[in-house]
């Protein structure tokens, strides 16, 4: 998952303003982790780009998929992480130390810290006007035993409703984040949808929305998924008829 730009977050809080007290700007970096026995620690920066000093805390959530590729966070304290709560001068950063616990084994797992600013507290707390906004990022972190792989599959496409539900079942021990999915006829991108984490065990569906520009689409159709900037998965699809089906 691509974190959100700094720019993207100070933009995000200009548009915000007047009707919501300020938010920082703050970086993250980097925007995922792997640990695994021969990298039992890392670190996290927090990078102040304000004019200002920010406060922040730190949260840790497991984060699983239901067997049908739904996200789910619940609070954890299965890794060490520390600090929790901390300050950060202008334009200074500060390390955030993670460490296993426990030895990795089975299947990889999943979590995602969460960094979130805190209100400053020599600040009067906001008017009757104003809605504190708070940015926070969640970097997902991925403990694995250090062997095993993803295994992806495309096991079910289906065309409903203009749109087309591509299913990618992972049947690996490690989990797989795709770039996205798209639908092709010949070299035309007929539908694409972002894509997301398959993690071990689950099946994640895929929504493609087809524009009615882009119809009548012509067979052959064919659906591609794509990691790591390649082109992992293809499937033909025999469902072109029922894309643009009143």
């Amino acid at each position: 998952m691509r974190a959100p730009s700094r720019h993207a977050l100070l933009f995000l809080a200009l548009c915000l303003a007047p009707f919501a007290a300020a938010a920082g700007a703050f970086g993250v970096s980097p925007i995922r982790v792997d640990l695994d026995p021969s990298a039992r620690t890392a670190l996290v920066t927090v990078s102040n780009d304000d004019e200002r000093k920010l406060y922040f805390q730190v949260k840790l959530f497991a984060w699983t998929q239901s067997p049908s590729g739904e996200d789910r966070l619940d609070a954890s304290d299965d890794l060490i992480f520390f600090p929790q709560i901390f300050d950060v001068e202008p334009k200074d950063k500060r390390l955030i130390r993670v460490g296993l616990k426990d030895s990795a084994t089975g299947r990889e797992r999943a979590f995602r810290l969460f960094i979130e600013e805190l209100p400053d507290p020599n600040e009067p707390a906001p008017g009757r006007a104003q809605i504190a906004v708070r940015l926070r990022f969640g970097v997902p972190i991925f403990l694995s035993p250090g062997k095993g792989e993803a295994k992806p599959e495309i096991t079910a496409i289906d065309a409903v409703k203009g749109a087309l539900r591509v299913a990618i079942e992972n049947r690996g021990d490690r989990s797989i984040r795709f770039e996205e999915v798209t639908a092709k006829s010949g070299d035309r991108v007929v539908a694409r949808a972002v894509g997301w984490y398959v993690f071990p065990g689950t099946t994640r569906t895929f929504s493609l929305p087809v524009a009615a520009a882009d119809c009548p689409v012509s067979p052959p159709l064919e659906v591609h998924a794509s990691a790591d900037g390649k082109d992992v998965l293809h499937r033909p699809a025999d469902v072109s008829s029922a894309l643009c089906a009143p």
